[in-house]
């Protein structure tokens, strides 16, 4: 059996297919794979920010579209990338083992902490979650807009554009980069939902490949995958929207915790509920909710 595979071209995309891939291969050793490589609008205009190319799903629509066209069978993301609703017909049917869903901070003089930069440092990155997340904390930094891929990123910071950049762990885990970061606490920075975990989509219509797919799939992903995606569904946020929310299995329990900021950084809630991991959209949507509400309390428009 032959299974096209559609994905991006970038190193990141690649080595995050290849992790879906061998855990395929770990249950299914016949099925045979063929790359479809698309090149997406996000990775032709990388000097232009996200508003102006098509926000979120920037990344996810292109690709998708290679299995809706039947050019390929599944497509793969980085689900962080993927918007709360996906092409109609596509469902979430595989995801290997998590990588780390936090964010770091790198800068040019090694591992720093955010309060070890010094006052006007510049920081770049082009997610709104994690300006306003961090300028609650330190508004007296200058915060400005970071594209291209991971290299990229860094070559930018070593050329000394920026005083510290930030990027999703799992982007370094996945592509061996021996960097030296401070990972930022989930307390201070939640991550983005679905951040860390790559998703496997493919057509409802695919009897033949789902059951491969979800015997392939790693249980406790799923879990955190549905609750998290579900959480994005409901809590109204898209890229340009401050949130950021994690899952995870505690003692039986699975938990998630929320966050919500203003854009500006001056307001943020939190949210911490626990729910049974058999029903983990449950639990993202009461989060949203409760979420909404107390933003909406606080004055901060989701």
């Amino acid at each position: 059996m032959k299974i096209r595979v559609a994905t991006r071209g970038s190193k990141l995309s690649l080595a995050q297919t290849r992790l879906a891939l061998e855990e395929i291969r770990k249950k299914h050793p016949q099925v045979d794979f063929e790359l479809v490589i698309v090149r997406t609008r996000g990775d032709v205009h990388q000097d232009k920010p996200f508003t102006e190319i098509g926000g979120k799903g920037l990344f996810e629509r292109e690709v998708n579209l290679a299995v809706l066209e039947g050019r390929a069978d599944v497509a793969v993301h980085s689900l962080k990338d993927v918007p709360s609703e996906v092409s109609p017909g596509l469902v979430l049917a595989m995801t290997p083992p998590r990588a780390s869903p936090f964010d770091v901070l790198v800068t040019r003089e090694g591992a720093k902490t955010l309060w070890d930069l010094p006052s006007g440092a510049v920081v770049g990155s082009s997610s709104a979650r994690r300006v306003a997340m961090l300028r609650r904390l330190r508004s007296d930094l200058v915060y400005k807009p970071l594209r291209g891929n991971v290299d990229t990123r860094l070559r930018k910071l070593r050329e000394g554009l920026y005083d510290a950049i930030v990027l999703a762990e799992a982007g370094l885990q996945r592509l061996g980069m021996e960097v030296e970061y401070w990972r930022i606490p989930p307390d201070v920075l939640p991550p983005a939902p679905g951040q860390g975990i790559v998703g496997v989509y493919t057509l409802y219509s695919r009897g033949d490949l789902l059951p491969l797919l979800e015997d392939s799939s790693h249980r406790e992903t799923m879990i955190q995958a549905r609750a998290e995606r579900a959480f994005l569904a409901y809590a109204g946020g898209g890229c340009h929207t401050p949130i950021g929310a994690y899952a995870w299995v505690e003692g039986g329990s699975l938990r998630i915790h929320a966050a919500a900021a203003s854009p500006d950084g001056s307001k943020r809630v939190d949210v911490e509920l626990k729910g049974d991991p058999e029903r983990p959209a449950q639990l993202g949507v009461d989060a949203a909710l409760e979420l909404r509400a107390r933003a909406a309390a606080a004055g901060i428009a989701l």
